[in-house]
Formats: C-alpha cells, sequence, structure tokens
C-alpha cells in the first residue's frame, strides 16, 4: 500500500495529492450520508432492522425468504452498512454494531420524518423548476410524519407538555392533530386516572392508531377518531367534559391563516369554555444563529420550506394568543431545538 502510495505522490505531486485526498474527503461524506441514509430506511420500513434489535442476530437470506424481498438487493444493503460499521457480518449472520444500536434509538426520528419529506426530496428539481407543485402534483406521506415526529417529541416536547397538563390536574384531554397518539399515551402511563382521546384529519393516521389501541387502549382510556379541528366531529358520547385541548405542532400549518386560527381558538373556549389550552409549536430561529449552531432545525426549516408551510417566533405565537383572548399562565422557549410551549387560558 505504501509503496503505491509513493508512486501517486511522484505522479501528481506531494501538494496536488494531498489536496486530492482532502477533496475526495469531502465529497464522500455528503456522498455517503445519502447512501447509508436511504439503505438505513430501507431496512427500517421493512422491518429488518426491528426483528434484528429483537433477535440480536439474523440471517438475511432467510429475512429475504420470510418477507418476500431480494436477497441480492438485501446482501447488497448489509454488505455496505457492515462496510461503515453500523453492522457487522460474521459467518453468514448480522447484528448491530454500537454505532448501529444508537441510530435506531433515539435518532430513529429522524430517518421515519426524512422519509415522511422524500418526495419533496426525489421530485426536488421539478419543485425547483416549477414543473411539480407540492399541494399540487406531490405530498408528505402523513403517517410517517405522526410516526417521526411523536418519537423525536419524546425527547422533550413531550415531556414538557404532559407536566403542564398534570401539574394542571387536567383529567379529560383532547389532542387536536394527534397523530400517533404518543402525547397521549405517555399520559395515560403517567396518570392512571385520566381520560385522552386523539382527532386527526388524516384517515391513514387514525388507521393506524386504531391498530395500536387494539394492543393497548389504556383500559378504555384512550380513544380517536378522524376529524377536522376547524370543524370538530360529534364527540363520543361517554367522554368526560373537556378541560384541557392540547396540540403539537399543528397550528402553525395554518400560520398563513392567521384570522382561521384565531377564529378556531376563540370557538374552542367557547365550546370547552373551563378547558385550559397547552400547546407546543415551533420556534423560527435566526440564521446567523444556525450557522454557528447547525442542528437539526436546519433540516427542519427546509422540509416546512419545501412544503409551503410558515413558523412563527415566539413573539408571533404570543401575539397570536393574545388576538384570540388567551392568557399565558406559563411558558417555555428552548431557542436550542426552535420549539416553545405555552399553557393558556
Amino acid at each position: 500500500m505504501l509503496s503505491q502510495i509513493i508512486k501517486v505522490i511522484k505522479l501528481l505531486g506531494l501538494s496536488r495529492a494531498v489536496r486530492m485526498k482532502k477533496r475526495h474527503d469531502l465529497g464522500l461524506r455528503y456522498i455517503r450520508g445519502y447512501a447509508a441514509c436511504c439503505c438505513w430506511r430501507t431496512l427500517l420500513n421493512n422491518g429488518f432492522l426491528d426483528q434484528l434489535s429483537r433477535e440480536q442476530t439474523l440471517d438475511p437470506d432467510r429475512f429475504a425468504r420470510d418477507s418476500s424481498l431480494q436477497p441480492d438487493v438485501l446482501e447488497a444493503i448489509v454488505e455496505y452498512l457492515d462496510g461503515i460499521g453500523l453492522l457487522q457480518k460474521h459467518s453468514g449472520l448480522v447484528r448491530l454494531t454500537r454505532a448501529g444500536q444508537d441510530l435506531i434509538a433515539e435518532p430513529r426520528g429522524l430517518f421515519e420524518l426524512l422519509w415522511a419529506y422524500e418526495p419533496c426530496f426525489s421530485q426536488l428539481n421539478d419543485l425547483l423548476t416549477g414543473a411539480k407543485e407540492y399541494g399540487r402534483d406531490l405530498t408528505r406521506d402523513v403517517t410517517y410524519v405522526g410516526i417521526g415526529s411523536g418519537r423525536l417529541c419524546e425527547q422533550l416536547p413531550y415531556p414538557v407538555m404532559r407536566r403542564m397538563i398534570l401539574e394542571q390536574n387536567c383529567k379529560m384531554v383532547l389532542d387536536l392533530g394527534c397523530g400517533d397518539l404518543a402525547l397521549l399515551s405517555g399520559l395515560c402511563r403517567q396518570d392512571q386516572n385520566i381520560r385522552c382521546h386523539g382527532i386527526d384529519y388524516d384517515q391513514d393516521m387514525i388507521h393506524y392508531n386504531q391498530n395500536k389501541l387494539m394492543e393497548n387502549d389504556f383500559g378504555g382510556r384512550l380513544t380517536t377518531q378522524q376529524g377536522d379541528m376547524f370543524n370538530l366531529p360529534q364527540l363520543p358520547q361517554n367522554l368526560p367534559p373537556v378541560d384541557c385541548i392540547t396540540a403539537c405542532d399543528t397550528f402553525h400549518e395554518y400560520l398563513g391563516q392567521q384570522d382561521k386560527l384565531i377564529a378556531l381558538f376563540q370557538s374552542l373556549r367557547k365550546q370547552f369554555p373551563q378547558a385550559i389550552f397547552v400547546v407546543g409549536e415551533f420556534c423560527l430561529q435566526d440564521p446567523a444563529w444556525l450557522r454557528k449552531h447547525p442542528t437539526a432545525t436546519l433540516e427542519h426549516h427546509l422540509f416546512h420550506q419545501l412544503s409551503n408551510q410558515q413558523i412563527g417566533t415566539a413573539a408571533q405565537w404570543r401575539q397570536l394568543f393574545q388576538e384570540a383572548g388567551l392568557q399565558i399562565i406559563e411558558q417555555q422557549v428552548y431557542d436550542l431545538i426552535g420549539h416553545g410551549y405555552f399553557a393558556l387560558r
């Protein structure tokens, strides 16, 4: 190997060889990130990594047969992920490396959320040239938005919101844009006396939730239904009086129609006069701050810009709540992640 390096240096010159290697490594960082992401999320989507995590070792050929997958394609993916250190293959069996175990934990939601917006990236050139338009020609996968967001929100947003809800001694929570029910499921685990009901506009999300509730509905304390929060459906008759209305990362999609949001808050306050509101929302971060601290907020902002969604500043949210006649009784804004939490009455 050393002799080959010496030959390259003699042929190209030391400075040029070093410069080429440095630039190649820079390019490889981004190429590998893209290839690794595609391979990892494909194995996630097809259940390979979940089964591997449960069983610790897995035979790819057997998994391909049992799952009606192409064994040669699976083998290529496994070999690549073995090469970059996320999987380890030995004697025909595969296991997760420590790095792979870490990726399937909290960061998993990042891959699921990116998959939700995958149509925007696979058709990015068409969006750029105007050949296609978001909403008309393509859209995100709402189910994966709910799943990915739910997993990521367990890191901070949901714990903060649950604390606000429980400290107010709320007993009947109505969640608007409930996603995968992760917020409400956590509440039911923490408080054996709380009752929760989630509403989501997307029928596929509701179907996902109904299957999930068949496994555990917390003794009937957690329910869900399809519905439009701007025109609430008839709620189940056996629900206790609603004393808390929650929404996490739901309202920003309508910031372009602030009058509609204000009217929604006013309508909900009239319909549920005893209820408090507990809202978690994205808060726009300054580009200069993000250049110094390039957190996952950069990707999040990109997702929303490509899908024509707006993000408000914390000040904009406060102003909107005030115009809706709501009083802030508690607020926490975390600039580090660009998220704010408000308890309102």
